[in-house]
């Protein structure tokens, strides 16, 4: 019987807290958002009337500025550093594929996302 050990990939370190929100800026600016090519022709505009029933969500607005600093600096990180970060605050996809595409373990994924925002700190 195997025994599966489980990794909170959305831990964040008390010390990293400060960079931590600099990278959720970041993920907003950054974020890849559906095209209209990705829909018929014929609903591209269209806009649900259910909306007006929700509660608005009120958002933080993105620092553009700051926003581009992180992105140069994150481009900067080495390369499994990179794609461990870019994967842990914008793709956020399945953590098994991506640390097999890194060859490293799932614990070793989350070190890599933690040592990068390590350096991050640093370099901001």
């Amino acid at each position: 019987m195997r025994v599966q050990d489980t990794v909170d990939y959305n831990h964040v370190l008390d010390r990293h807290k400060a960079i931590h929100e600099r990278l959720e800026n970041w993920r907003r600016w950054v974020t890849v958002r559906p095209h209209g090519w990705q829909t018929a022709p014929m609903f591209r505009m269209y806009q649900s009337k259910a909306r007006q029933w929700e509660a608005p969500v009120i958002q933080n607005p993105v620092d553009t500025l700051d926003a581009v600093l992180v992105e140069k600096a994150v481009s900067a990180l080495p390369e499994k550093h990179r794609a461990a970060v870019r994967w842990s605050y914008v793709h956020a996809g399945n953590p098994v594929a991506m640390a097999r595409s890194l060859a490293v373990s799932k614990q070793g994924l989350a070190d890599l996302v933690e040592a990068g925002r390590t350096m991050l700190q640093n370099r901001l």
